[in-house]
């Protein structure tokens, strides 16, 4: 720096303190964000801040804090942390957040997302290009507030060939199916990946190689039908849940519903082989699982609920059928059934019906399910100031009063995977993207209207997924 005005060295510029302001609103997106703590006589914080000038050069912001706790006062320090925080990928705002107070209130006033706060990660940008075209590239998505006052739209990147589809979020991590048709967890805030167990464990799926170079060509099913390597996963899982938070020490299950809805699978951790617990037919099929008081339960379209013991004997999975299946029953068409274990111990179903005498067309249903099956309840006081989020997230019932904008006794809805009623679906214009259902009114409304996804894919693609941030 000379006479303030920066200098180029070596293909790089400095920038510290206030002219780092009017410097950075001419940047690119930034590369990467770095904290350092420093001791001694210099005590405080580093901040380098790394992001690509106008001339495509490699640009340096650096400076430091004094104080651990508290930050340097005067507007232009303040504008220059909301400046950073406005290019900052959701990753990087959170670690910023977590700096210091002074920081931490910059990063609330620009609209950063609270540790518990559920947000909604869209994709649908992505869902109407060609598949091909998004295997070789890096995906980003858009992470979105259902709540109308907070505009703020993040973005999250994933890396090249590890996001061709998603099934899953729970304790803040996410089920992505990659290129090869195989299932990662995936933190995306602290970006930590965990691989597991290959497509290939499953019987019905056969990998066929190149004879010369040895590359997997495709995958073969034993109905004789070829998938592209990257293509099966997309038709193959239908939804995925985690029993915890990797984060936790290791000690977590994960469970899938795949194969047409057809197959129910798990995976501890540590182990390198899926194990199938249970296979249908006749029609019926798994639409959601749930951990409730340490076991899964699992619901199918014709209602069957069922308990599963994962840690019995060495003969294998177990499991308690609490209510048997009924099909249909009367009810009208269904669409989804989702479990959700709420705070207080109970273990709730809740049903999406065709109901033309609803004001939108739809109506959702809940009851309680305990081992003497599924009994009603009054539909207006059930979620005692709680509302619950629903998709192919792990259903959660989550306390309204330290939410801002989340209302109480209502249904946050994103569609899942639905496979058995695609056709209904084409016809029914409130149907999918990210919607409430009021349990009082009846009424069902778009949550989120800018999400960017095409109407006609809502059912059979789904592109949004509700998270919370998991900061471990």
């Amino acid at each position: 720096m000379v006479d303030g005005v920066p200098r180029h060295v070596f293909g790089r510029a400095s920038w510290i303190f206030w002219q780092s302001v009017e410097a950075f609103k001419h940047l690119r997106p930034v590369l990467a964000i770095d904290g350092t703590f420093l001791t001694g006589k210099f005590r405080g914080t580093l901040l380098t801040v790394i992001g690509i000038d106008t001339w495509l050069h490699l640009v340096l912001l650096a400076f430091a804090l004094q104080d651990l706790v508290q930050a340097p006062a005067g507007p232009t320090s303040i504008d220059l942390l909301l400046i950073i925080l406005e290019r900052l990928e959701l990753p990087h705002a959170l670690a910023f957040a977590a700096v210091c107070t002074t920081w931490s209130s910059a990063a609330t006033a620009a609209g950063v997302p609270r540790s518990r706060t559920p947000w909604i990660m869209s994709w649908g940008n992505h869902v109407d290009k060609r598949l091909d075209e998004r295997r070789r590239s890096a995906v980003t998505c858009n992470l979105y507030h259902p709540d109308d006052a907070v505009d703020k739209i993040y973005s999250v990147s994933f890396p090249k060939g590890s996001f061709v589809a998603c099934y899953g979020a729970s304790h803040g991590w996410l089920v992505l199916a990659n290129d090869l048709s195989n299932l990662v967890l995936h933190n995306p805030v602290t970006l930590a990946m965990i691989p597991l167990p290959p497509i290939t464990d499953f019987a019905c799926v056969e990998a066929v190689y190149g004879s010369e170079e040895g590359n997997l060509e495709h995958y073969l099913l034993e109905t004789n039908s070829r998938f592209e390597a990257y293509r099966l996963g997309i038709w193959f899982y239908q939804k995925a849940v985690l029993s915890c938070s990797p984060s936790r020490g290791g000690d977590y299950v994960v469970m899938i519903i795949h194969n047409n809805g057809e197959w129910l699978s798990f995976v501890k951790a540590g182990q390198s082989k899926w194990q199938v617990a249970s296979t249908l037919s006749g029609g019926d099929r798994y639409l959601d699982c749930a951990y409730h008081k340490g076991r899964f339960h699992a619901v199918t379209l014709h209602g069957m609920v069922e308990k599963w013991d994962l840690d019995g004997a060495s003969n294998g999975p177990t499991r308690e059928v609490f209510y048997a299946a009924r099909p249909y029953g009367g009810l009208g068409l269904i669409l989804t059934r989702h479990l959700v274990s709420t705070p207080w111990g109970d273990l709730l179903q809740v049903r999406a019906i065709l109901a033309h005498h609803y004001p939108d067309g739809i109506a959702f249903q809940i009851c309680k399910v305990d081992p003497d099956g599924c009994k009603g309840v009054v539909q207006e006081n059930v979620l005692m100031d709680h509302a619950l989020f629903l998709g192919l997230n792990h259903s959660a019932c989550l306390p309204t009063q330290n939410l801002p904008g989340i209302r109480p006794h209502c249904i946050y809805f994103s569609s899942p995977v639905i496979i058995h009623a695609f056709d209904w679906l084409l016809g029914l214009r409130v149907w999918g993207g990210v919607r409430t259902y009021d349990l009082e009114t009846g009424k069902f409304e778009r949550a989120v209207p800018f999400c960017d996804v095409k109407e006609q894919i809502y059912g059979l693609f789904p592109s949004e997924v509700w998270i919370t941030q998991n900061l471990q």
